[in-house]
């Protein structure tokens, strides 16, 4: 069971920036309005972990700085 769950995280991994290039690429080709693509860009920016973990981390720093 621990297995399975190792693969779907890498498979989660490997295919979430392709298949979100791929989404875009083809909004592009299709001439659709602009908000589609900004609607993937937040996408990639609420469903993807490692911009949270990078914001948390910034602002950590951020506060640091400023206690000094």
């Amino acid at each position: 069971m621990r297995l399975i769950t190792v693969l779907l995280r890498m498979a989660r991994a490997f295919l979430f920036y392709p298949v979100m290039i791929g989404v875009f690429l083809w909004l592009y080709i299709r001439d659709v309005h602009w908000i589609y693509g900004l609607a993937v860009i937040v996408a990639i920016l609420i469903v993807d972990p490692i911009w949270r973990i990078l914001l948390k981390s910034i602002f950590k720093a951020i506060q640091k700085k400023w206690q000094k």
